[in-house]
């Protein structure tokens, strides 16, 4: 009898376990999914900001730190510099909205292709800020339930990564 109890208690501790740990991998898939729109995205955006910049036969100043804002932002993506990233992202916008007021300011009538672009780059800064919503929504998510004490010790037990919210860099050591 004792024998019948402990195997049916192993059972009950197994799935239980198994239970806890589908529910990480859950909440982990979340996290790598939100990441992954937040990533495409980003590419598409600053494919067509380069796009606009290889296009024109004379690049304006503007446009050309746009380029190069771009560049530092894609070389901070594929390292996975969260905080570079992030800086990257708001140099990027503020960039392409002095690019757009110059050219407006100096020509009333903006040429179609460039409104076009202006139009998509403003759909693509929409989206991208919405996933990255979602994606620092995740994590904070996903660090919560590490945090739990059932969790936690299987997260660290099951080698969980660590995820980390894209947000700004942090502030300058004395």
């Amino acid at each position: 009898m004792q024998v019948l109890s402990l195997i049916v208690m192993l059972v009950v501790l197994t799935l239980l376990g198994f239970r806890l740990h589908t529910h990480l991998a859950v909440h982990e898939r979340r996290v790598v999914a939100a990441w992954d729109r937040l990533d495409t995205l980003l590419t598409q955006r600053n494919g067509l900001l380069q796009q606009a910049y290889a296009t024109a036969a004379h690049p304006h100043a503007s446009l050309c730190t746009v380029h190069t804002k771009v560049q530092d932002q894609e070389r901070s993506r594929r390292r996975g510099d969260l905080p570079e990233l992030a800086d990257g992202e708001r140099a990027i916008r503020s960039a392409w909205d002095r690019y757009i007021n110059e050219i407006i300011e100096e020509s009333d009538s903006c040429q179609e292709s460039l409104e076009l672009t202006r139009r998509r780059v403003a759909a693509l800064d929409q989206a991208i800020s919405e996933a990255l919503s979602r994606y620092n929504a995740a994590v904070s998510a996903f660090t919560a339930l590490r945090r739990h004490w059932v969790f936690g010790p299987l997260a660290r037990l099951t080698g969980y990564t660590a995820f980390e919210p894209v947000g700004p860099p942090p502030p300058p050591e004395p």
